[in-house]
């Protein structure tokens, strides 16, 4: 059982603007644990061209991830993706019966996971207390934002809740650099639906993600399955 100063208590939120201070208060409960890293698994589909189901795990600090998924699932996983950052290093590399089919590792790669990193606190929002290197800001009643100073790459992290804090979607910008163009930073957005509670935190039941240019454009869904303490990475 962690002690009473590795847990969350009221006192988490001294210092913090109304807004943060309720969405902190709607995801997180009394002895939720305050650890170095979190596991959590989903499944879903992404549309690459075709609409591809997978199973996927990932271990997150809120700094850094890595996020493997196998297609169509982690049963019959034809194809392996894995998506991650860490230490200004970052991208995706694909295996089609564990032989590398695809690599992208170069710094627009690493810019853009950085940002990732950082946006995925909110599946394990206890990531996001001050004490964790996060800096908050309050844009209005109903918009909240953060960033963390320690990883350069990633972009501030806009969030938007409701009267209750529970939390509706997250944006950032994010670094795309598609073939033939110098790469910019363009919108990414995440809509959430449905909350589940687990290892005491609140967190989203499904998501859509995609890039908004102008118009959201979503390419991802998931639905999270398991949230736990997990060893922090390194």
């Amino acid at each position: 059982m962690p002690g009473t100063e590795n847990v969350f208590t009221g006192k988490s939120l001294e210092g913090l603007g109304e807004p943060v201070r309720r969405y902190l208060d709607h995801v997180l409960s009394e002895g939720t644990p305050l650890v170095g890293g979190w596991a959590v698994e989903m499944k879903g589909s992404i549309r690459v061209g075709l609409k591809l189901p997978f199973d996927a795990w990932q271990t997150l600090d809120g700094s850094q991830f890595t996020w493997r998924a196998k297609v169509p699932s982690s049963r019959f996983g034809l194809l392996e993706v894995t998506d991650s950052y860490a230490d200004g290093q970052g991208g995706m590399t694909g295996r089609i019966f564990g032989r590398k089919a695809f690599s992208d590792t170069g710094p627009d790669a690493a810019r853009s996971a950085a940002t990732r990193a950082v946006m995925e606190s909110t599946m394990a929002p206890a990531t996001l207390l001050t004490g964790t290197g996060v800096s908050w800001q309050v844009i209005s009643d109903h918009e909240i934002c953060f960033r963390r100073p320690e990883v350069p790459l990633a972009e501030p992290v806009t969030i938007r809740i409701d009267d209750s804090g529970r939390p509706l979607e997250v944006e950032a910008p994010r670094w795309l650099k598609e073939k033939g163009d110098e790469g910019a930073l363009v919108p990414f957005l995440c809509r959430f639906t449905g909350e589940l509670k687990l290892d005491r935190m609140i967190v989203p039941e499904t998501m859509v993600a995609g890039w908004r240019r102008p118009d959201f454009e979503p390419f991802f869904e998931a639905r999270i399955t398991r949230v736990e303490a997990s060893p922090p990475q390194r």
